[in-house]
């Protein structure tokens, strides 16, 4: 008779501790941590905002935080909800996609360990029309530090409150005003653990002299099944690039005689496509022999942004003192010198 009534009190010891935080949905408070439900706000015909706060003598044990909700009474994980792993508090979120003039029942829950806990319930009704419900107006910033090949821009959150489920911000880009994450040329993005407010994003990777079109965005809701609020659509023009050309002259030791001489030259240019030939302007008379006025040879037209060229020029007089400079012909009829050089030939 007492080896019975021992393991009766062994037995009820287990099941009070298994019971600690068990999804009981009268038992909102348990051994260890308590889960309070936020008062719905911001309903529409179609979301609402919902929210719940967490006390926990473990936060290590803390693995979930999030609110579910349903049509009918106690709703569980089971229904629908939507859960973060940072614990920042209160948590909110933005429930979407419901009924218009509707009755929810809506619970917080926390995964305390191995369990889950409920809060208190609380019931919503949506109203009686569509007008959905946005977490809050994005508004786009203007692009700074503008240059040819991009820019930064950004976004500022007007919100109820910034503890929504945001997930990612950024900004999309395109050469249509028609602009969304789904059909922009492309966007860039950060997670919301680099998130403040205003954010700022780089554009980079784009071309001179187009214009484009950017706004913000934000994503919420959870991975896979994200839903976006945009800003305003701006736009610009990146500015033209300047035309940047450098030449330089020189000349090999040893690398002369009495009627030749041979000299090179380096080219640098960022539009070498625009280029139509390079080579060597040379005169005994004139110090900066030109290109239309003096002797000159052509030598190639370079391909990408430098080049090395070289020439040999012959049948000059022995004695004689020359100027040699480089030359580049583009568009055609616009011509860029390079340094001068003179060489005694003997």
């Amino acid at each position: 008779m007492k080896k019975i009534h021992f393991l009766t009190i062994v037995t009820a010891a287990v099941l009070l501790a298994l019971a600690a935080c068990k999804p009981d949905p009268l038992n909102h408070l348990t051994d260890g941590v308590t889960v309070t439900t936020l008062t719905p706000e911001y309903v529409s015909g179609t979301a609402a905002v919902l929210g719940a706060e967490v006390t926990a003598e473990d936060n290590g044990l803390l693995l979930e935080l999030g609110v579910c909700w349903s049509l009918t009474e106690k709703p569980t994980i089971d229904d629908r909800c939507l859960k973060t792993y940072k614990y920042s508090q209160p948590f909110e979120c933005f429930a979407d996609n419901l009924e218009p003039n509707t009755t929810y029942h809506v619970r917080g829950f926390a995964k305390y360990g191995t369990e889950y806990c409920y809060g208190d319930e609380k019931t919503f009704t949506t109203l009686n029309d569509t007008t959905g419900l946005f977490p809050g107006v994005l508004t786009t910033t203007p692009a700074h530090d503008i240059s040819a090949y991009g820019f930064v821009a950004g976004g500022s959150l007007a919100s109820t409150s910034i503890s929504f489920n945001f997930q990612r911000f950024g900004i999309c880009i395109g050469e249509s005003p028609d602009l969304t994450i789904y059909n922009c040329e492309y966007y860039v993005e950060d997670p919301m653990y680099y998130f403040s407010n205003p954010f700022q994003i780089y554009v980079d990777g784009l071309y001179p002299n187009t214009q484009y079109y950017y706004r913000a965005f934000m994503a919420y809701g959870e991975y896979g099944h994200y839903e976006y609020i945009y800003g305003d659509v701006l736009s610009l023009t990146t500015p033209v690039v300047p035309f940047e050309l450098e030449l330089y002259t020189y000349y090999p030791y040893y690398s002369w005689g009495g009627n030749y001489i041979e000299v090179e030259g380096y080219l640098s240019c960022n539009k070498p496509e625009v280029i139509d030939q390079v080579g060597f302007c040379y005169s005994d008379t004139n110090e900066y022999p030109q290109f239309e006025s003096d002797l000159h040879t052509t030598v190639a037209t370079p391909i990408g942004e430098w080049s090395n060229f070289g020439s040999y020029i012959y049948d000059l007089s022995a004695n004689t003192k020359y100027y040699i400079r480089s030359y580049a012909r583009y568009m055609t009829d616009s011509i860029k010198y390079g340094n001068v050089v003179s060489i005694d030939t003997y």
